[in-house]
C-alpha cells in the first residue's frame, strides 16, 4: 500500500539519542506494520514539535515542516519512568495542544493520565461483571509511621505496595505488617512519591493481559512471577506467553475496552485461586510479547481510527474525557 499518512510516534527525549529501547527487530516490525496500512512511521520527541496560532488558525510544524490534520497523526502515550517524570508536563501539554489544533491522537492526554495512574481506571464503574481490588492511593510527602488506617479502607496485611505511576513491575513490595509498610513508605517519602497499597493475593498470583482491538478481545498473554518474586513482568524475570483469550475474561475485557474507547488497549486481570480481579489498563503494552500478528492488528486499528477521524466520524467517548 502507498504510504499516504505520516504517523508520528512521540518518544521520550530522555532516550531519543539512544538506540530504540524496544530493539531494532521490534522497531522494524512496527515500521513494516505501519507501511502495510499506508502509514510512514516516524520517531519524534516533543522537542521536534512547534505549534502556534496566527490569530486565525493553528499551525503545527514537526522538524521544521508544517503538518496538517488530514495528512498526519500522533501516537501520544505518556512515559512515567522516574527519569521521564520531569518531562511529563511538557508531554501532556503538547498532546493537549495537538488535539486542540485538530489532530488525531492515538491516546488523548486524559487517557494517558489514566493509564499512568494505578487507581484512576479502577474508579470507573464498568458494571457488576468487573471486580476491583481495594486500592488506596496517597502522596508520601510528610508520611509518618501509622499515618494511614489501611484496615479501615478495606486492606489488611500482607499488603502490596508500589508506585502509583511506574510500570514494568518495578518497585513492587509485599508488606507483611505495619513495620515493613512504614519502611517502604518512609523511603518513598524521600522522593515524595505517590504510592498505592492493595491486598496481596498471595504467591502464585497470575497476570492475564487481554489485548483489545477496536474494543474487542483479540489475544491474551499469561504472565507469572519467578519463584520468590512478586511481579510477573518479563523485566522482573517473569515468564510471558501468548494465549487465546480466556473465556471468562472476554466479556469483562470487552466491557472495559469499549468504555475506554481507544483503538488499541490492554486490559490486565489478576488471578488467584480461580478468582479474577481487574488490575489496570495499559495503552501501549504488548510491544515485546505480541509478535508480528498483534503488531499488525494494532497498527491496523490505528489506521482505522485515523480514517474515521478524517471522515469526521466520532472516534471516542469516555466519562473521564
Amino acid at each position: 500500500m502507498t504510504k499516504d499518512v505520516a504517523f508520528y510516534w512521540i518518544r521520550s527525549e530522555r532516550s531519543s539519542g539512544a538506540p530504540d529501547p524496544h530493539g531494532d527487530a521490534i522497531a522494524e516490525r512496527c515500521r513494516v506494520a505501519a507501511a502495510v496500512h499506508g502509514m510512514d512511521l516516524r520517531s519524534v520527541t516533543v522537542d521536534d514539535i512547534v505549534a502556534g496560532h496566527d490569530g486565525h488558525a493553528a499551525s503545527v510544524r514537526v522538524r521544521g515542516s508544517e503538518v496538517s490534520p488530514g495528512e498526519a497523526f500522533f501516537h501520544t502515550k505518556l512515559i512515567s519512568w522516574p527519569a521521564n517524570e520531569a518531562d511529563s508536563w511538557r508531554h501532556l501539554t503538547t498532546y493537549a495542544v495537538l488535539e486542540k489544533a485538530g489532530f488525531c491522537l492515538t491516546v488523548p492526554a486524559m487517557h494517558s493520565i489514566v493509564n499512568n495512574d494505578k487507581l484512576l481506571s479502577s474508579l470507573q464503574d464498568f458494571g457488576p461483571g468487573v471486580r476491583h481490588l481495594p486500592t488506596v492511593r496517597f502522596s508520601t510527602r510528610g508520611y509518618w509511621p501509622g499515618g494511614s488506617d489501611f484496615a479501615a479502607l478495606g486492606i489488611e496485611f500482607p499488603a502490596l505496595v508500589k508506585p502509583a505511576a511506574w510500570g514494568g513491575g518495578n518497585a513492587v513490595f509485599v508488606a507483611d505488617g505495619p513495620q515493613r509498610l512504614d519502611t517502604v513508605l518512609g523511603l518513598a517519602s524521600a522522593s515524595e512519591m505517590t504510592m498505592v497499597v492493595q491486598p496481596w493475593l498471595g504467591p502464585g498470583t497470575l497476570d492475564h493481559r487481554v489485548y483489545c482491538i477496536d474494543g474487542e478481545p483479540y489475544l491474551a498473554s499469561l504472565r507469572a512471577a519467578r519463584e520468590g518474586h512478586v511481579a510477573g513482568n518479563v523485566t522482573q524475570g517473569g515468564t510471558a506467553a501468548l494465549t487465546a483469550v480466556p473465556a471468562n475474561l472476554a466479556e469483562p475485557a470487552s466491557t472495559i475496552a469499549r468504555a475506554i474507547g481507544l483503538p488499541y488497549v490492554c486490559v490486565d486481570f489478576l488471578e488467584s485461586n480461580g478468582s479474577f480481579w481487574f488490575s489496570e489498563i495499559e495503552v501501549d503494552g504488548g510491544t515485546s510479547v505480541g509478535g508480528a500478528e498483534l503488531t499488525a492488528a494494532r497498527f491496523g486499528a490505528y489506521r482505522r481510527l485515523f480514517d474515521r477521524f478524517r471522515a469526521g466520524e466520532p472516534v471516542r467517548q469516555w466519562a473521564y474525557v
